[in-house]
């Protein structure tokens, strides 16, 4: 039993005046400037904090304000997010590369009266494309009406500092929006400070659980992103209920290495429960990560799958340069430990059953597992040492790792777990601020999404709205403190997900096994179903195909098809070295960005096929019968959202001419 508890933090601002209190000299933030780490203790990040918090206030921010937030992942962001809610005003978060007429549009949407920006090269793209669409003849009333806004902006901040040469373009042409540095903010605020004392208690007061935090616009994969609120009960919510499940140690004081963007919810809920233990939070950036997680050692990461499959690629790629003994050995011994793994679970009862087993059957079972774990056990012991190597690069005292905001591949679960990296799945949505499910310590089940948060219910229902029995496939709805109050500015929106009694309609598919764990099987909207009348789930197929190194991305499609095709992102390096391996030049194996030499095509048809196969556990009709192989170029904004999940209706409409010809059997890339 984890006796970890939050005292008396009720509200997301207790939680760094308490562990500032708790742990003053601790290290609470590593960040580089001008290639040097920073380190900021927790006495120094609650005091920024409160500096920040009353230059705001100097500059006329008060409660209620909507105030837009654009900017990545640094120190920055976390004390900008605390010095807002001192003030009870609602941040509006962004990435500080969020496209322009999304920009445009949250800023509108939000009634957003102020803009935190990162640099002015930022503001300077933002009004650049600004100008850029005054000029053009077709502006429509709502893209004006944008633009009117912006116009009426009260202020902004600029985190980064910049000069009055950098800012004059802009004054010249909005001469009645002030700018203010963040350099300014901290000096007005630190005067406040000394000059009223009591005044964040002042500032801070009434703020409840029910208290607005957040207007958080989500990526969304189709339309325009809908604005989730969330307050301090549902933040706090996943604060109680997660930090337990992670074992996050509040006398010895975890280490982490952040990569994710910190506006986006999984990894801002983490850092609270990171805060309210003492956590030490490293940034880092893609350039860096490999390097920081080796070195800085941390005891707990977060990511999205992605990063995952980047690492076990570059992993795998290694091995293949090694000796061929090498290589025989690392795949012997990554087996005998999925063998292992596989038996533990069992005799855990951390396996998916989706049918009760018949005494006999588990006894027999029973029997074969614990032999088989006696029997490899010496080897598994050995493998600790072949791993050993594999472990350093993470930094060597990994406790655990959590996967989120995206679909976890079997492969990824299967490998990292079999080699004792210990890799928990978690399952959540904006809407939950995130949390609703995910895999403990003790219950790790390796292809399962996980179990319910304390204090939240779940219902798996068919499409009558019926509870289904375990094992039988339904739409997941959740219950509990985390759920959002709705979206902001769109009733019709919310009442689409939101029951009148509290339900949130997650619109993902869910079965329950009879050991009690959820597996999340994919998004409702995104089943596929063929002319035959079979329904498809793509995301695993998508997660199998990208186990071939060849393969960034996957979308599969053949809604209302007879038969399924996949266009596929193909990863340029890859693509590079298996030209070399043919001698074929690479331009005559691309036109227009598409794929079409034969010898290639076949490459990847063979791969493909391998893959999605009856041995591989798929059907049939979830065959690929067509192949639609293209230069990968998918970016965030675009193709893909922020947590690096597909934009299918984007990508439909982006490739719909190959698509058309692909399914009317034209000329193109067909196989």
């Amino acid at each position: 039993m984890n006796n970890f508890k939050l005292s008396s933090q009720k509200v997301l601002t207790d939680l760094p005046a308490e562990i500032s209190r708790l742990y003053p000299d601790r290290i609470s933030h590593k960040f580089r400037f001008n290639g040097s780490w920073v380190e900021k203790k927790y006495r120094d990040f609650y005091l920024d904090i409160q500096h920040l918090a009353c230059g705001f206030f100097k500059e006329g921010i008060k409660e209620n304000d909507h105030v837009a937030f654009f900017c990545n992942n640094r120190y920055e962001w976390i004390v900008t997010d605390f010095a807002l809610m001192i003030n009870k005003t609602v941040s509006v978060p962004r990435a500080s590369d969020t496209p322009f007429i999304e920009t445009l549009f949250i800023l509108n949407h939000s009634d957003s009266s102020y803009l935190i920006i990162e640099d002015f090269k930022s503001l300077k793209g933002l009004i650049d494309y600004i100008e850029k669409v005054k000029d053009s003849a077709d502006i429509d009333d709502e893209l004006n009406i944008q633009l009117q806004t912006f116009s009426s902006l009260k202020k902004i901040f600029i985190i980064d500092p910049f000069s009055d040469n950098d800012i004059s373009y802009f004054k010249s042409l909005y001469p009645d929006i002030p700018v203010v540095s963040y350099t300014e903010l901290y000096i007005q605020g630190e005067e406040i400070l000394k000059q009223e004392k009591n005044i964040i208690e002042k500032l801070s007061k009434d703020i409840n659980p029910e208290t607005l935090v957040s207007i958080i616009y989500t990526s969304g994969t189709t339309g325009n992103p809908k604005g989730v609120m969330l307050n301090h009960r549902n933040f706090m919510q996943n604060v109680r209920a997660n930090t337990p499940r992670l074992k996050l140690n509040k006398e010895k004081g975890d280490k982490t290495v952040l990569i994710l963007p910190s506006w986006h919810v999984f990894d801002r809920a983490f850092e609270y429960c990171g805060i309210s233990s003492g956590m030490t939070f490293s940034y880092s950036d893609t350039k860096h990560f490999p390097d920081d997680i080796a070195n800085e050692k941390p005891d707990i990461l977060i990511s999205v799958p992605r990063i995952w499959e980047s690492i076990y690629q570059k992993l795998i790629k290694t091995i293949k340069t090694q000796k061929k003994l090498n290589q025989i050995l690392f795949k012997f011994f990554v087996s005998i430990g999925r063998y292992y793994l596989f038996s533990h679970q069992y005799l855990t009862n951390s396996t998916i059953i989706f049918r009760r087993e018949l005494f006999i059957e588990k006894v027999s079972k029973t029997i074969f597992h614990i032999l088989r774990m006696l029997i490899l056990s010496p080897l598994k012991f050995l493998s600790l040492l072949i791993f050993k190597p594999i472990k350093e690069k993470v930094g060597g005292k990994l406790r655990g790792a959590i996967s989120g905001g995206g679909s976890l591949p079997a492969y990824l679960d299967v490998f990292f777990n079999s080699i004792g990296i210990t890799l928990l799945n978690a399952y959540g949505m904006t809407e939950c601020a995130p949390g609703i499910l995910s895999r403990t310590y003790e219950k790790n089940t390796i292809g399962a999404t996980g179990t319910p948060f304390d204090n939240t219910e779940i219902l798996i229902v068919d499409e009558d709205g019926k509870q289904v029995t375990i094992g039988k496939k339904g739409v997941l709805f959740v219950k509990g403190p985390q759920v959002m109050s709705g979206y902001y500015k769109n009733p019709a929106a919310t009442r689409a997900v939101l029951t009148s009694n509290g339900w949130l309609n997650t619109g993902d598919l869910a079965i329950e096994s009879y050991n009690h764990d959820i597996v999340i099987v994919g998004r409702m909207k995104d089943t596929i179903v063929l002319s035959g009348g079979e329904n498809v789930e793509p995301e695993k197929i998508e997660d199998k195909l990208k186990e071939c190194s060849l393969i960034a991305h996957a979308v599969v499609l053949g809604q209302d098809k007879k038969n399924l095709a996949a266009l596929l992102a193909i990863d340029e390096e890859e693509l590079e070295n298996l030209a070399h391996i043919y001698q074929i030049p690479i331009s005559e194996i691309l036109d227009e960005g598409v794929i079409k030499h034969p010898k290639i095509l076949q490459v990847l048809k063979s791969e493909v096929n391998k893959l999605i196969s009856k041995e591989a556990g798929f059907k049939p009709f979830e065959k690929i019968a067509t192949i639609i192989p293209v230069k990968n170029t998918f970016e965030i904004g675009k193709e893909l959202t922020q947590s690096l999940k597909i934009k299918r209706k984007y990508v439909e409409e982006k490739y719909q001419g190959l698509i058309h010809k692909v399914f009317h059997k034209e000329k193109g890339t067909e196989q």
